[in-house]
């Protein structure tokens, strides 16, 4: 019985402790490039008339490196784990 709980609490645990990462890589990855975002669309005035111009490019770059991100932490946060 004691194994059980024990085997219970270690998967809570490896749960728990990739989901840590994924919060922590997305709070120091996508939150500064959202703020760098909001910050270059609101500078020049009062924001009246101005347009949010769409650089695809850009756009999919950051996705791109974004993603790889997450792949990249979670190998290297479950390569370790014996199921």
């Amino acid at each position: 019985m004691a194994e059980k709980l024990s085997d219970k609490q270690g998967l809570a645990m490896k749960v728990f402790d990739i989901v840590f990462i994924f919060a922590l890589a997305f709070a120091c990855v996508v939150i500064p490039v959202f703020l760098k975002g909001a910050t270059i669309v609101g500078e020049g005035g009062s924001g009246i008339g101005d347009q949010i111009v769409w650089n695809a490019p850009g756009y999919f770059g950051t996705l791109l490196v974004i993603i790889v991100f997450f792949v990249v932490i979670l190998y290297h946060s479950v390569k370790n784990y014996d199921y």
